[in-house]
């Protein structure tokens, strides 16, 4: 079973539900109703997760006020108000709680971590790091049939079917290491140009993640350097690194952490072809 995009966002006045992330906006319009994304352990941090509008309680001008405003949002690196809408039929008490349990997942040894789904730039790559079942069990989706999210500057809806079924070979832990990845696969991708193609930007991030992983093969210890190293590898042939003068020079970075990043960052064209040549 495939979960796929739709080929037109669908109509954000069609969506109940939005949901906020207090990151970027930290104080809501005080006639604003709202429910707070967080689970009795840890409601102490509060403020670190996000609000919960239904937006049908909104008042009427102020609803309309905020659909016009996230129609005509402009801008590959800004985010509007509320880069994330929902289509349920649940009451607002289930929907909170269908989506405060997504905040949480376990791996295989039971340690809790939390899964910021609210942002478009996590969202996004759970699509793909997670096989469809685990996608569908994670996200409240059979509950919550419509994602509406902005990402690149366009509005895109992920569509969950009614049910979704573990697959023969389907793996049941969760990619932790991946997931873990997706900060600095977003920090690679906001340095290419944008695609607003989510089957593009998808090919994208496929490769920058295993070039992040052939940064940490190769020995760079670094956030910076493996992040220097997988921007150079989408520019850069198959298997960059293999060259023998690159490899001598991996070989003296991986000894001083930042040193990678910083050395390359002065190479010119002529350069990387010399260092990269067989």
């Amino acid at each position: 079973m495939i979960i796929s995009y739709l080929e037109h966002h669908r109509p954000l006045e069609k969506h109940q539900y939005a949901v906020i992330d207090r990151g970027r906006l930290p104080t809501l319009p005080g006639n604003w109703p709202y429910l707070e994304l967080v689970s009795p352990i840890v409601s102490p941090q509060a403020h670190l997760y996000p609000w919960l509008i239904p937006l049908r309680e909104l008042p009427a001008g102020e609803l309309n006020d905020l659909m016009a405003a996230l129609s005509r949002h402009v801008g590959l690196y800004s985010f509007p108000v509320c880069s994330l809408l929902l289509s349920s039929t649940l009451s607002l008490h289930e929907v909170r709680n269908v989506l405060t349990d997504a905040l949480y997942f376990k791996d295989a040894q039971h340690r809790g971590y939390i899964l910021r789904y609210y942002d478009p730039r996590v969202l996004f790559h759970l699509h793909w790091m997670l096989n469809p079942w685990q996608l569908f069990t994670q996200l409240p989706a059979q509950e919550i049939p419509h994602w509406t999210f902005w990402l690149e500057g366009k509005w895109h809806t992920l569509e969950f079917p009614g049910h979704v079924f573990c697959q023969p070979g389907d793996a049941a832990d969760y990619p932790l290491e991946q997931l873990q990845r997706c900060s600095a696969v977003n920090r690679v991708l906001a340095k290419l140009p944008c695609s607003t193609d989510m089957a593009q930007r998808q090919e994208t991030s496929r490769r920058i993640d295993a070039l992040l992983v052939q940064a940490m093969q190769c020995g760079l210890t670094s956030q910076e350097d493996r992040i220097a190293f997988a921007l150079q590898g989408i520019a850069q042939r198959a298997a960059f690194w293999r060259a023998p003068k690159m490899a001598a020079f991996l070989t003296q970075a991986r000894l001083i952490p930042g040193f990678y990043s910083d050395e390359t960052n002065g190479w010119d064209e002529r350069y990387w072809q010399d260092m990269t040549q067989e």
